[in-house]
């Protein structure tokens, strides 16, 4: 039982506390810069596509001719293309239920954080050649990435096995490496533009799987596709040089 007077304080106090929050995070978001600010207005303006992350919460980067030079708001995804949650198949159960539409997600293939948006595209054993499959696998992820600031990492991976003999690479670090190459530059030929894509490469330190089984040593020939949260702006000078370019647009 309360004492005299009530519990009315407490209402009164808790209101209180929720005005205290209100202030500080307006206070904070004041503070923050021109990206963050527009990151939290298209939560607000479109909270439903929330879970989309950071990909659709950068202004676009003119990867196309019709966006080149321009700084735009970001825009509510096209229906159906939400990005569902993150995982190693592209056909998600969270989050694809009903709609048809295949969301490819990716995250890293073992522990460590690199949970995040993207596919693995595999590649014949010894070959840095893109298959028919692999080029439609890496179209089903372009309308997700078009026009759009983020930065797309490339992991090249190969197996232990000895490369043939005749072979045009003369070990697995160069095979990762014409095997990231190949994917850039297929995604450039889409319209991807160049300075969004950094390459890095694996060799064999990190297997898929170190057992026999076929279908999963398949997958120790491989390029990962990352589409991380940073963006290409962010990456191009200094802190003052960054705060300049965007005062000028």
């Amino acid at each position: 039982m309360a004492g005299k007077g009530g519990g009315a304080w407490k209402v009164a106090y808790a209101d209180f506390v929720t005005a205290m929050m209100a202030f500080f995070m307006v206070m904070w978001i004041t503070a923050q810069g021109k990206e963050v600010k527009q990151a939290i207005a298209y939560y607000f303006n479109y909270p439903t596509k929330s879970k989309a992350k950071n990909l659709n919460l950068v202004p676009p980067s003119g990867d196309n001719e019709a966006g080149k030079g321009k700084r735009q708001e970001p825009g509510p995804l096209p229906p159906g293309r939400e990005l569902g949650t993150p995982g190693l198949n592209p056909s998600a159960k969270a989050g694809n239920k009903g709609d048809g539409v295949r969301r490819p997600t990716v995250s890293a293939l073992h522990d460590g954080d690199r949970r995040m948006d993207g596919i693995v595209i595999t590649f014949p054993e010894g070959s840095a050649e893109l298959s028919d499959e692999a080029k439609e696998k890496l179209k089903q992820i372009l309308p997700l990435i078009l026009g759009k600031q983020n930065k797309i990492e490339l992991r090249g991976h190969a197996t232990r096995r000895p490369l043939p003999q005749g072979a045009t690479h003369r070990d697995a670090w160069e095979l990762c490496y014409a095997r990231s190459q190949a994917v850039m530059q297929f995604l450039q030929a889409q319209g991807i533009a160049p300075e969004r894509i950094r390459l890095s490469q694996a060799g064999f330190f990190e297997p898929y799987t170190i057992r026999p089984d076929p279908a999963k040593q398949a997958l120790n020939n491989r390029v990962e596709v990352y589409v991380l949260t940073e963006t290409a702006d962010e990456l191009m000078g200094t802190r003052e040089e960054r705060a300049e370019r965007l005062k000028s647009l």
